[in-house]
């Protein structure tokens, strides 16, 4: 059973954030011809087209790109935004994107589907303070909300629903007592979460960074409810490609792992840089970069770290054993 009442999902009214809008990052690769997005050019060079989502987690690919890791690996790489991994993996499987960015809750629930995802590598960690996430954490701006019983009855958004989010929430409010309905869940754009929690459009908000600084700057507070309170260091989020693609084009597939891993690991050995990097592709106030917490970004995780999540997505109601698990990871 899910510990939500959902109803028809609803979007709210799109609201001014004032904060970020995501622009393309893209390399050009000299000599790569001009093959489409997802084919491989006489030279070997590849132009793939990623779907990611304007948020703190892909730093790293958008540093990669600057620094030209991908062009090394012989990658011309674009990328376009997208509301969450649930819009993410209908693109990627339908070819309009060759790999793609998500919450692993999502990729765990299209494989129960039958959808033919396989993971490339994990993306980003949880932090060790479950007050603290950078990727995940719920705000609030009510006075009226201290702890996590004072969610009963109140409206929370998140990016997507059937996603990471939904897990996270259920998973603290299962522990807190809390039953099916007790909450609300909504649709709201990352982006348009802080400015919806001030004119009070919603209750509380799973927010990501640079967008839980900019909830704090406007009076908003944490709640113990992140991907922290999952568990410290959890992986949560992968990069991913449909099973045809890979099939299809193993060499690119191993280029862009490659291409990922190297950027992801420096990301994590220079997070001033990681820093910087936020600023090439969101709109940020001056200084504010250098605030926000960074998630983790070691890229080695296999099918035992990620366990702990798959089990709680099974609890949560959103797949209905981990089998789908072993299948993320089949080849």
């Amino acid at each position: 059973m899910s510990f939500f009442h959902r109803g028809r999902p609803r979007r709210l009214t799109p609201l001014v954030a004032g904060a970020a809008t995501a622009v393309l990052g893209l390399t050009a690769l000299t000599g790569c011809g001009s093959n489409a997005d997802g084919e491989v050019s006489a030279s070997g060079a590849a132009k793939v087209k990623l779907g990611v989502i304007p948020i703190i987690d892909i730093a790293p690919v958008k540093l990669g790109i600057s620094k030209g890791v991908f062009a090394r690996h012989k990658l011309t790489v674009t990328t376009q935004d997208a509301q969450g991994g649930a819009a993410i993996v209908p693109a990627v499987v339908s070819g309009d994107f060759q790999f793609g960015y998500s919450n692993l809750v999502s990729l765990l629930v299209a494989r129960e589907k039958g959808v033919p995802v396989t993971m490339v590598s994990v993306g980003a960690r949880a932090s060790e303070d479950a007050m603290k996430d950078g990727s995940g954490q719920l705000m609030t701006a009510n006075p009226g909300i201290a702890e996590v019983g004072d969610l009963k009855g109140k409206k929370i958004a998140v990016n997507t629903l059937k996603g990471i989010n939904e897990v996270a929430v259920a998973s603290v409010l299962k522990k807190n007592g809390l039953k099916t309905g007790d909450v609300t869940l909504v649709e709201v754009p990352i982006p348009n979460m802080p400015a919806a929690l001030k004119a009070g459009q919603v209750d509380a908000a799973m927010l990501s960074e640079p967008f839980i600084t900019i909830a704090k700057g406007q009076g908003a507070e944490p709640l113990p409810v992140s991907y922290a309170a999952m568990g410290a260091n959890l992986p949560f989020a992968g990069w991913f490609t449909s099973k045809q693609y890979a099939a299809k084009n193993p060499d690119v597939v191993k280029r862009f792992s490659a291409a990922l891993k190297e950027s992801l690991q420096y990301a994590q050995e220079h997070p001033d840089e990681a820093r910087a990097a936020l600023n090439g592709y969101l709109k940020l106030d001056p200084g504010l970069s250098g605030k926000v917490t960074l998630p983790g970004w070691n890229p080695e995780a296999g099918r035992t770290e990620i366990a702990p999540l798959a089990q709680l997505t099974v609890d949560t109601g959103l797949i209905g054993s981990t089998r789908p698990l072993d299948e993320l990871f089949a080849q």
